[in-house]
């Protein structure tokens, strides 16, 4: 299973994210936006457009992917397989007396492992495509980039005026300067 996790400094459940997976022992790749754009442009594809983060892509070994938005721990349970399957609440039946003996059910029997042909065709793998990118793009992804790290950064602190008032002119009254009555 390979898991990967995009991330900014600042935001709380990008940390709870990371001590969840840590607390499992999960091995995982974080992608901070901060440091790379390439990364924010990675995130907003496997997202589907998703601007917030943590965003984790799950590629589980059976080859199912899964994306998580956000961090809930109850979400990342059932998306791990932590979570206990919910029982259906029946009620209890009472117990019926049979007078025939009961028969042992016969052992399933193995599984058939497919068998692969003499000279398979190696997978073709082509590199990964990077678009080129445009100032508008870039533009773009700055705007992004500095609108999750507002909403993840501490509110600014207001620091109220000072009350002490500015010192007044000698004599308290304002000086004018002189006129120039200069004939020519």
């Amino acid at each position: 299973m390979k898991i990967t996790v995009y991330t900014i400094n600042d935001c709380q459940f990008s940390k709870q994210e990371k001590e969840y997976l840590t607390s499992h022992k999960l091995t995982f790749d974080e992608k901070n936006l901060e440091t790379n754009k390439e990364f924010l442009t990675e995130m907003l594809a496997v997202s589907n457009n998703f601007a917030g983060t943590p965003v984790t892509k799950i590629d589980k070994d059976d080859g199912q992917i899964i994306v998580l938005k956000g961090f809930t721990k109850e979400e990342f349970d059932k998306a791990l397989g932590f979570a206990a399957p919910e029982e259906k609440k029946l009620e209890p039946k009472p117990p019926v007396e049979s007078t025939t003996p009961t028969m042992p059910m016969p052992p399933a029997p193995p599984a058939v492992q497919p068998t692969t042909p003499m000279n398979p065709t190696p997978p073709v793998t082509t590199p990964p495509q990077t678009p080129p990118t445009t100032p508008a793009v870039d533009t773009q992804l700055d705007a992004i980039l500095n609108d999750l790290q507002a909403k993840a950064a501490p509110p600014p602190q207001v620091v109220p005026p000072s009350p002490v008032s500015p010192p007044p002119a000698p004599g308290g009254l304002p000086t004018i300067p002189e006129p120039d009555f200069k004939t020519s």
